[in-house]
């Protein structure tokens, strides 16, 4: 009898929802994940949160027993900063955004500005800290024809115990409001552009991947978009819309059965 092993060879894993929820792990998730790599899948980390970088995620991982190379791990923030390294090497930035968004820019040649100033591109991700401040410059510098890049849109992100609160979207608004146009380029989920990042890399085909997240209108929409299947789960913040997966379970434990060809 043929033994079976994984349908894909690369899984695409949203982290917040699938992997844990407010950082407590999803322990049916990681288990299915880990059996995936022990025969043989790549898994790729991909996260729309700007406010850490790699090796922070890395390093939670391996926490929870998922040994991911760094080169495998795809932030928001990390998109951004290779983005705009290739568009305009050394470029004088303003962030509005953490320090995980922050580093990330840097290690890649930008110059990230310690205060308003003149500026080549504007960045924004998630940022716990706005002020009038920094919308004040961020809004001013893109209406003088500073690049301005989102790191992604999502208008909210889930709370410990339930609820919701503003994400990185909710900041991307204010300073377009403010400017008066949106952002020239956004490197998170749901563009099609960070999928052919990771895919590039790999050296693999949209037909060989599959995307693992808990929200329709990020991961399944970028699956979609990519030309790439989809399995949505009820593991984390579920929104309901007219977009449809092409697998759908409560967990990763009940699709396992789907991840496996024989």
């Amino acid at each position: 009898m043929k033994e079976c092993g994984p349908r894909y060879r690369v899984f695409i894993v949203d982290l917040g929802g699938v992997v844990w929820r407010n950082y407590v792990p999803i322990g049916e998730n990681v288990e299915v994940l880990r059996r995936l790599q022990e025969r043989g899948a790549v898994l790729v980390a991909l996260t729309n949160n700007s406010t850490r970088t790699r090796e922070y995620y890395q390093g939670r991982l391996a926490e929870v027993g998922l040994d991911i190379p760094l080169e495998h791990i795809v932030t928001s923030g990390y998109a951004a900063a290779v983005y705009l390294s290739g568009r305009m090497p050394g470029a004088r930035v303003y962030v509005v955004g953490e320090e995980g968004l922050r580093e990330e820019l840097r290690r890649l040649g930008l110059v990230v500005l310690g205060r308003c100033g003149r500026a080549d591109a504007v960045v924004v991700g998630l940022d716990r800290r706005l002020s009038y401040g920094k919308i004040a410059c961020a809004s001013r510098l893109a209406r003088r024809g500073a690049f301005f890049l989102a790191t992604n849109t999502d208008p909210t992100r889930p709370l410990p115990g339930g609820g919701e609160a503003p994400s990185a979207g909710s900041m991307v608004a204010a300073v377009a409001v403010a400017a008066g146009r949106g952002p020239d380029f956004i490197a998170g989920k749901p563009n099609p552009w960070v999928i052919r990042l990771v895919l590039d890399r790999l050296g693999v085909g949209a037909g060989e991947a599959l995307i693992i997240g808990d929200r329709v209108e990020t991961d399944v929409a970028l699956g979609l978009r990519a030309g790439i299947d989809t399995l949505l789960i009820d593991t984390g913040v579920v929104n309901r819309g007219s977009l449809t997966p092409t697998y759908h379970a409560s967990s990763l434990r009940e699709a396992e059965g789907w991840l496996y060809a024989c």
